[in-house]
């Protein structure tokens, strides 16, 4: 994956283990919603493609994030709280522009 820019949204992943957490966190989310989840395929595709996150994708993806590394397993919790910092920034530097 290539490094994120200055000038555009954060790339959502680093590493293989973070896609495979922010993927895991996704999808347990979408699971848990009570309303449609579709929301939730549009970061899980981005994901998969290894495409940059919208703000709102990066919103559902620290949403998700949060909810998930409760109950995480072991392995999933460093990369998890690394990706978990990045769209903290990234939800910062978002509400800093509005």
């Amino acid at each position: 994956m290539t490094p994120p820019t200055t000038d555009g949204p954060p790339a959502p992943t680093t590493s293989r283990e973070e896609a495979w957490v922010a993927h895991a966190a996704l999808l347990d989310a979408a699971q848990s919603a009570t309303d449609e989840d579709a929301a939730y395929r549009r970061p899980i595709e981005s994901i998969e493609r290894g495409a940059a996150l919208d703000d709102e994708d990066i919103a559902l993806l620290r949403d998700a994030l949060v909810d998930y590394l409760g109950d995480a397993p072991v392995r999933d919790r460093a990369p998890g709280r690394a990706l978990l910092r990045r769209t903290d920034d990234a939800t910062d530097a978002r509400s800093r522009r509005a």
